[in-house]
């Protein structure tokens, strides 16, 4: 999905250095669900239940949005 790719790059070029080492473990952790879930995460549409995990999606977002 281009949304997906376009943020996830985005993020990485301008957000991933700045992530804690157990952030990035979140990070990755998100690579791996599909899709589409992932994609709501991004867009906001569904709150992941882990707070870890809510807050790196929210930084990957803040990221986006401030890109734009």
């Amino acid at each position: 999905m281009l949304e997906l790719d376009d943020m996830l790059h985005g993020f990485l070029n301008q957000g991933f250095d700045e992530l804690a080492e157990n952030e990035r473990d979140q990070f990755e952790n998100l690579l791996t669900c599909h899709d589409n879930l992932l994609l709501e995460y991004l867009m906001g549409r569904t709150v992941p239940a882990d707070p870890d995990t809510a807050n790196v999606v929210n930084k990957i977002r803040a990221a986006a949005q401030a890109a734009t």
